[in-house]
């Protein structure tokens, strides 16, 4: 089984929006990620957030394609959190979670190689990076970004 690791999408800027929503752009590539993932026939268990307004738009969108609609909001997923108490917590469940950089990153980097201050995976928004488990260690299965999607 695999996890997914999601960069939120393009948010609007802070005077915009006070919250940070996803912008219409944002959006719009959240959107066909989400398709494209879907005619690939990923599906996940469940989509989980940090709670921030940009991550749980994200993956409401992405909810409603490739899992039931519901999401969850998980502590431990904001920008500067620390990452290895809630790298112990991921199990190989097949689920998404949705957040922001520099945690993703250095999540990515915890779990791929227990070092937490390294930027081996390069996210983008509305970006989906699918980590697997093989043998007790994680592996990168694939990665891909919104300029790949056919649409």
């Amino acid at each position: 089984m695999t996890i997914y690791l999601v960069q939120h999408g393009l948010a609007l800027s802070q005077e915009e929006d006070p919250s940070r929503g996803l912008s219409s752009e944002g959006r719009k590539q959240t959107e066909k990620v989400a398709e494209h993932l879907q005619k690939m026939g990923v599906r996940v268990r469940q989509v989980c957030h940090s709670g921030k307004k940009r991550a749980e738009e994200t993956a409401k969108i992405f909810a409603d394609r490739l899992s039931d609609g519901t999401i969850i909001m998980l502590a431990g997923m904001n920008p500067k959190d620390a990452v290895k108490t809630f790298a112990e917590s991921i199990k190989n469940d097949n689920t998404m979670y949705i957040g922001h950089l520099p945690h993703l990153s250095k999540l990515a980097s915890y779990l791929l190689a227990k070092n937490d201050d390294g930027d081996l995976v390069q996210f983008t928004n509305s970006g989906v990076v699918c980590l697997g488990r093989n043998n007790g260690k994680f592996e990168l299965y694939w990665s891909i970004v919104p300029f790949l999607c056919p649409g």
